[in-house]
């Protein structure tokens, strides 16, 4: 089969989901939020959540689930140097607070569609000393668009994992396409968080000198995604970030996807 009939199902599907994109900021309570997010790709709140409240989801994961200890519940799985308790809202009553954020939820229809609905709620553990994976490499997580949030359940600091997103390098252009097939093409996940083929992890990850070059071309700036517990960052997945490797202490988040309903063939 040539090139371009292997392809064409992504464009046909990249066209389709684009229709399905709508910002519209009289979707959200934040339209300033809005304005940041759209132009940076990124947005960090601080204190979106007091010690407190942040306080009483870390004792309810001690309390209610084995995250911090042996790790042994079925719904744990271990990807990418974190571990990930998966649809935490079934056992923990505390991260509702964040999960159905009119503040999260209204940005990220906002941004996407009215239509936008969370996907992949985890609770997310980096533990592991000096242990790196394939995300240390900048990536993109996608074919179509959306956007994560995550909560800080602990302070991140330089040397707790925090992540490096490329400011401006979530709009649309030529330079992405390549990395973006990759994903409808190659791209597989399975139910349980795990990874469905051996080409799945490395779909969408550039080279350092494939990322540095597309920072000199384009002057994108870096950030480092730093902040005290009860910190919230959103962010575009559709721009270039990487994780950074965990150095001191460990790393505690809620984590969750926002999307469109899915178009095309792609696994993910």
């Amino acid at each position: 089969m040539t090139s371009w009939k292997r392809e064409l199902p992504f464009y046909i599907a990249k066209f389709h989901h684009l229709r399905q994109r709508k910002i519209e900021a009289s979707l959200t309570n934040h339209p300033e939020l809005l304005r940041i997010l759209q132009r940076d790709g990124v947005l960090v709140v601080e204190d979106f959540l007091s010690r407190a409240e942040v306080q009483a989801i870390v004792d309810e994961i001690y309390l209610r689930t084995d995250l911090m200890t042996s790790r042994s519940s079925p719904n744990i799985v271990k990807r990418n140097a974190r571990y990930l308790l998966l649809n935490p809202e079934k056992e923990l009553q505390s991260v509702s607070v964040f999960f159905q954020s009119e503040l999260v939820n209204g940005l990220a229809r906002a941004y996407l569609s009215q239509r936008a609905a969370l996907e992949r709620p985890a609770v997310q553990l980096k533990v592991d000393i000096d242990q790196g994976s394939i995300v240390d490499f900048f990536h993109i997580d996608e074919w179509r668009s959306l956007i994560s949030a995550f909560l800080f359940l602990t302070d991140v600091g330089p040397q707790q994992a925090p992540m490096i997103y490329l400011k401006g390098s979530h709009k649309q252009s030529v330079w992405r396409l390549e990395k973006e097939k990759e994903f409808f093409m190659y791209y597989e996940r399975l139910q349980n968080g795990q990874y469905g083929t051996e080409e799945s992890p490395y779909c969408g990850c550039y080279l350092p000198t494939e990322a540095r070059r597309l920072r000199e071309r384009y002057g994108f700036d870096e950030l480092v995604c730093t902040g005290k517990a009860g910190t919230l960052l959103i962010f575009d997945n559709l721009g270039l970030h990487r994780a950074s490797i965990l150095r001191e202490s460990y790393r505690l988040i809620l984590s969750g996807y926002w999307m469109l309903p899915k178009t095309g063939s792609a696994g993910s």
